[in-house]
């Protein structure tokens, strides 16, 4: 199918609230902000669809003047690439920002009543990975050490760990040894949310695992090490390659 064919699919889907859900409110704001942008660009796009699938270059300052104005968690993501695409001015203080506010909103936890924020996460992880602002590496250290936002953001706390941030592993060991659901936002209920906590937890070992090797002290490779005997082969196989790069730069001082 064309691209076109697709964006058009996608188009109606959105117009049947089916998918790219707008709010009346949201759907004022958004007629603005596609107003300003069609004029600046010379094009002419109407829908939330056409901005998450086409190459809008030059329009992310328009959308940084507008992401504030919507109130749903949703909408502000999908403008989220097309901000740092354009490198806009500030971009590292607003997307943060907004990533505390989606922390605050209903939309940041999920039950099984209510669509995964995966769509949303996803962006600001992806963000934070493509921006990397070393200034503002505390406010990301002070996100991640939350369990759940480490688990939204594994590129991010990737790269704080690659960074050898010293207070990192921390809480990297705590998310292997002391991780319940209370701690990832899920105190009654548990079993209702998506992701349940199994499926947490274990996606937690791998980010810990996969950020420990880059911290070349003996002691964090004796505790990855011990995950090479686990009886989850995908833990034992990333626990293995990690061991070999810490080897690797343990023995060359690196």
């Amino acid at each position: 199918m064309r691209k076109s064919s697709i964006v058009s699919a996608m188009i109606e889907e959105e117009k049947k609230g089916m998918d790219y859900y707008c709010s009346s409110e949201d759907k004022i704001i958004l007629k603005m902000m596609c107003d300003e942008i069609n004029r600046h660009l010379g094009i002419c796009i109407r829908y939330l669809a056409e901005i998450d699938s086409r190459d809008l270059s030059g329009s992310g300052w328009v959308m940084a003047k507008y992401i504030s104005r919507f109130k749903s968690e949703s909408v502000r993501a999908y403008l989220i690439p097309q901000i740092v695409a354009d490198k806009v001015n500030d971009r590292e203080q607003i997307i943060l920002s907004l990533y505390k506010h989606f922390k605050e909103s209903d939309e940041y936890i999920s039950d099984m009543g209510k669509p995964s924020p995966a769509h949303i996460y996803v962006r600001y992880d992806n963000a934070f990975r493509r921006m990397k602002p070393k200034r503002f590496k505390k406010e990301l250290l002070e996100l991640v050490r939350n369990p759940r936002d480490a688990f939204y953001l594994p590129f991010t706390t990737r790269m704080l760990a690659s960074w050898q941030i010293p207070e990192l592993p921390d809480y990297l060991i705590g998310f292997l040894n002391d991780l319940t659901p209370e701690s990832v936002g899920l105190s009654e209920g548990a079993e209702l949310f998506y992701p349940s906590f199994d499926y947490i937890k274990r996606d937690l070992i791998f980010t810990a695992i996969d950020c420990i090797k880059y911290y070349n002290d003996q002691k964090f490779y004796r505790l990855i090490n011990q995950y090479s005997l686990s009886d989850d082969i995908d833990i034992s196989k990333l626990a293995k390659k990690a061991c070999d790069y810490m080897e690797k730069h343990i023995k060359n001082g690196q």
